[in-house]
Order: C-alpha cells, then sequence, then structure tokens
C-alpha cells in the first residue's frame, strides 16, 4: 500500500512537472489551428441544424435528440484538438483529418453525456427524497432561473445540497478526465499501438494525475477575467475597457462595431490565449499518458525483435575456403 502511494505520488509529479511546459508547446499549435478547428466546429454546426430540420419533419424528439448529440460532441472537439496537436509537437503523425474527428467525437459526446443524465439522475433523486419540494415544485423553480432553485434547495437542506452537487460535478468531472486518454487515441486515428484506434482504449488510464491537470484548469478557467483585468491594469488601460464594456451594449444595438476600442479587442485575445493555455493543460496531460504508453509500447517491440533475431555469423572469404581445402588434402606423393 506504501509503495502504491509512493509511486502515485511519483506519477503526479511526472506528469504536473511535464505538463505545464509541455502546455505552452501546445498552446501556439492550438493557436494556430484555431481557425481550423473554429471552421471545423461552424461545419458541425450546419450539419446539425440540417439534420435536425429533416429529423424534425419525423418527429420533434428526434430533432431535439440530433441537437442534444452533436450539442455533445462539440465539446469533445476541443479536446481531441488539443492533444492532437500536442501529439503532433512530440512526432505521432496523424491518420484522419481534422473534419474525421466528427464521428468519434459523436461517439465519445453520446458516451459523456449518458453519464452525466446518470449523475444528474442520481443526484436529483437524492434531493428529491431529502427535500419537501418536489419534482413539480423544482421545475417551476428552474423556470424563475438556476439561482432561484439552488437559494430554495440550499434554504430546504444546505448539507445534503452541497454534498449532491459537489458529489455530482466530481463524478462528471471524473468521466471526463477518463476519457481524455480515448480522446488522445481518437484525435490522431491510432492507438499507442500504432494500430487503428480502438474505442475507449486508455479509458481512465493515469487518472489521478490527469484529474489533478482537469481540476487545475478548471480553477484557472474562473481566474481569467481576474487575470485580464490585472493584466490590463499592468499596461495601463484598464479604465479604458471598462468604458470599451460598457459601451459593448451601445455597440451590438446600434450595429455599430467600430465603436468598440482597440483595448477591448487586446482584452479579448489576452483572454483566448488564456484560456488556450489553461485549457491545453488537461491536453497536456492526456498526450503525456498517451506517449507514455507508446514508449511501453515501442520497448516492448524492440526488445521481441532483438530476442527473435537470430545472429548471423560472418561468412568465410573464398580464399580462406580454398586455404582450408589444400591444407586438408592429402598430399601428392611421387
Amino acid at each position: 500500500m506504501v509503495e502504491y502511494i509512493f509511486r502515485c505520488l511519483g506519477s503526479f509529479r511526472l506528469y504536473i512537472l511535464r505538463a505545464f511546459p509541455f502546455s505552452f508547446a501546445i498552446l501556439w499549435r492550438y493557436a494556430l489551428v484555431f481557425p481550423i478547428m473554429f471552421l471545423v466546429l461552424l461545419i458541425y454546426g450546419i450539419v446539425a441544424v440540417v439534420l435536425s430540420v429533416i429529423f424534425g419533419l419525423v418527429s420533434p424528439v428526434l430533432s431535439a435528440s440530433v441537437v442534444v448529440m452533436f450539442g455533445l460532441a462539440a465539446s469533445v472537439i476541443p479536446a481531441m484538438v488539443g492533444t492532437r496537436v500536442g501529439l503532433q509537437a512530440r512526432g505521432v503523425q496523424p491518420r484522419t483529418s481534422y473534419v474525421g474527428l466528427m464521428v468519434p467525437a459523436i461517439g465519445y459526446g453520446l458516451f459523456e453525456g449518458f453519464c452525466v443524465m446518470i449523475i444528474v439522475a442520481v443526484g436529483l433523486g437524492a434531493l428529491l427524497a431529502t427535500t419537501s419540494i418536489g419534482f413539480r415544485g423544482m421545475m417551476d423553480l428552474a423556470t424563475q432561473g438556476n439561482d432561484v432553485l439552488f437559494a430554495q434547495l440550499l434554504a430546504e437542506n444546505a448539507p445534503v445540497t452541497l454534498a449532491v452537487v459537489a458529489v455530482a460535478t466530481l463524478c462528471i468531472v471524473a468521466i471526463r478526465t477518463a476519457l481524455l486518454v480515448p480522446f488522445a487515441g481518437a484525435s490522431v486515428g491510432r492507438d499507442p499501438s500504432g494500430r487503428a484506434h480502438t474505442p475507449f482504449y486508455g479509458f481512465g488510464s493515469g487518472f489521478w494525475s490527469v484529474l489533478i491537470l482537469v481540476i487545475l484548469s478548471y480553477f484557472g478557467t474562473a481566474l481569467i477575467v481576474p487575470g485580464v483585468a490585472f493584466i490590463a491594469g499592468m499596461l495601463g488601460f484598464s479604465d479604458i475597457l471598462l468604458a470599451s464594456v460598457s459601451q459593448l451594449t451601445a455597440a451590438i444595438e446600434e450595429r455599430d462595431f467600430m465603436l468598440i476600442g482597440v483595448e477591448f479587442l487586446i482584452a479579448c485575445i489576452i483572454w483566448g490565449l488564456l484560456f488556450l493555455w489553461i485549457y491545453s493543460l488537461q491536453c497536456a496531460g492526456a498526450a503525456l499518458v498517451y506517449l507514455r504508453h507508446k514508449e511501453s509500447y515501442d520497448m516492448e517491440r524492440e526488445d521481441f525483435r532483438k530476442t527473435w533475431e537470430e545472429p548471423r555469423e560472418p561468412v568465410m572469404p573464398k580464399t580462406d575456403m580454398r586455404e582450408l581445402l589444400r591444407s586438408r588434402m592429402p598430399q601428392n606423393r611421387r
């Protein structure tokens, strides 16, 4: 048990210390392919709308199912793109194009969405069993806003509500963590062994190390806006940025985006880079676990080759063969 704990701690240090510098290598590549990812998501959205309209002619339920399916898959594609560019940075060549990410993204998105639905249903059942609001009451409160519903649940039973929300959130984060290594394999279309991608290959691999990186990325996302404000203050345009934010509503209403200042655009670029870097942390963790499996397979393959490779004896030169034959032939007597 103690040996396992020390092994886990060593793995934590290995992945976390390597993930931070590796995330910067992913960041600039991610920024370069971001327009391609945006185009893929745009095509993805167009296909979703067309299929939703077509299936809507048959049944509204089918139309809603298509929207949910494509919506869940859209959250998978950014993770695949991040791990893809990370693996490319380490010399792993993809077998599929960016458009080819759609099919595995839909499959993994459906699986993740199904797991999330089960977690939400179990959490909802726990809240219904410990509060007196009732299902209809929850639906009525939800129409007024999630904040109103959450406040009422806290008033009814705060310890249970906080526990259910915390456990459900950790379970949802755990599902995404366990799927990140399969995302990495699907992003390049191959397993670490070199064969074509096997669905769910590597599920849960390196879980605890990657989980820490995922939690750090989620916490970091909440700190992006304060970080942008801090950087704007250091650059000396925080007051102008606040004025630009207040002008944004007027610019949208008047459809005159020239009202938006350059400082606001700079802040948006900083926000985008910070978001991509923080998101790259979990992609870096998944890519490192994938690369660890690949190195293990490469070492096993090399050991197998050395074991079964027959040593070749040097071929004796022809001149040496002649001398050997002469030395063994009987001398001719006169």
